[in-house]
């Protein structure tokens, strides 16, 4: 009885721990896609469009705090799109 409940927890531990990293790397991956975006879309070589990047996340994290990266990253993609319109 004490090794299949042994046995029962460990698996649950993987199936949490399974679970949590890949949620955790959809999320790195969508930021990733959204960084990547955000360097075509600015149409400059890639170490530029970086800093360029990096400068408004940090323009925005003064103006809204508390935010997500991917919402700094989706507000950069939006603010291009509207000022190429």
């Amino acid at each position: 009885m004490d090794q299949l409940f042994l046995i029962l927890a460990i698996i649950f531990i993987l199936v949490a721990i399974y679970v949590y990293l890949t949620k955790k790397n959809k999320v790195g991956g969508k930021q990733h896609a959204l960084w990547q975006e955000c360097r075509q879309q600015l149409r400059i070589p890639p170490k530029l469009a970086d800093e360029t990047i990096e400068r408004h996340i940090k323009r925005l994290k003064e103006r809204h705090p508390n935010r997500s990266e991917k919402w700094y990253l989706e507000k950069i993609l939006y603010d291009l799109e509207r000022d190429r319109r």
